[in-house]
């Protein structure tokens, strides 16, 4: 019984935790959702009315590709995908420079990083050169003979 009021104790938790991310990778989501269906809405609108398959196809789309219509599709697809393309990099790229910054100016983070570098030290001035290992190896091989 312990354990599973823990477990709902710990998910309330992370449930609060992980609210205000949820809720940005939800919005995000929806962005590139929306814009994504609007790069292939103008998409297949074009190939549909304006190069349609087939030779027949591109024939009729001699006439039909300068039509401002037509154009302005082409327009619309080539900005949407530009926009959903740079919102993707852009959002890739925040998330990386917010873990960045987390990982560099939480204080944890700082201690763990003191604490490493105080293990370092401690094993630099405790560990043997390599001259000097190969002496002690060499006075140890020395007693052995004697």
């Amino acid at each position: 019984m312990f354990v599973l009021g823990g477990l709902i104790v710990w998910g309330k938790a992370l449930v609060v935790v992980a609210a205000p991310f949820l809720k940005l990778c939800a919005i995000w989501a929806a962005w590139q959702l929306g814009i994504g269906g609007m790069a292939w809405g103008t998409a297949r609108f074009y190939s549909i009315n304006c190069a349609p398959p087939g030779v027949t196809g591109y024939f009729a789309s001699l006439f039909a590709m300068g039509n401002p219509i037509c154009v302005s599709a082409w327009f619309s697809h080539a900005a949407f995908v530009v926009a959903y393309i740079a919102s993707f990099v852009a959002a890739m790229l925040i998330a990386i420079l917010w873990v960045w910054k987390q990982s560099t100016a939480y204080p944890m983070i700082k201690t763990l990083r003191g604490e490493i570098e105080e293990l370092k030290a401690y094993i630099t001035t405790t560990t043997p050169t390599s001259n000097q290992r190969s002496n002690l190896m060499r006075r140890s091989e020395e007693k052995k003979r004697v």
